[in-house]
């Protein structure tokens, strides 16, 4: 059983690994959205407010809040975009194949397990209905065993008796 102790032990490191690496990887998501988040709100009211005037000299001030705007939202999908092609490093997929062994170990242990409750289980069957029969009618099962012993033996005694002489008296 230490080896599926051992299996089980390394299924939970490997486990536990994982998640700590998936907490990384979302906090980092979340911190970077966060940080865009901010960056874009208070960019957005210095850059929107700077733009407009910039551009509202040299153009109507509907194209120049289109423009503002426009800038804004491109900066905002950047920032979603790199926030989403975050991943875990190649360690992860280390730790995932030594997760993937200790399973496929596991599931090969529980089957020999398996095979063995099943044996186990037959042989208690077999015990189980020789000793039904044996109870509903006990000198069925005795006489296979007690005839040829029995046969044997006054087989044995009748040619003693034939080969020993006869007695005067």
């Amino acid at each position: 059983m230490s080896r599926v102790t051992r299996n089980l032990q390394l299924l939970l490191r490997s486990e536990g690994v994982l998640a700590e690496m998936r907490f990384r990887l979302v906090s980092h998501k979340l911190a970077l959205l966060t940080g865009g988040a901010m960056l874009g709100l208070l960019a957005l009211g210095m850059f929107n407010a700077a733009g407009y005037f910039a551009l509202a000299q040299s153009m109507s001030p509907a194209s120049a809040a289109l423009i503002v705007g426009l800038c804004d939202g491109v900066l905002a999908v950047i920032l979603i975009v790199v926030a989403a092609f975050l991943q875990t490093g190649p360690e992860a997929d280390m730790v995932r194949e030594v997760r993937d062994m200790a399973v496929e170990e596991l599931g090969t242990e529980l089957e020999g397990v398996q095979g063995k409750l099943m044996d186990l289980r037959e042989g208690v069957e077999t015990m189980r209905s020789n000793v039904a029969s044996f109870v509903q009618s006990p000198l069925d099962g005795l006489l296979p065993h007690l005839i040829a012993p029995a046969l044997t033996a006054l087989t044995a005694l009748a040619k003693s008796r034939k080969k020993a002489p006869p007695e005067k008296g």
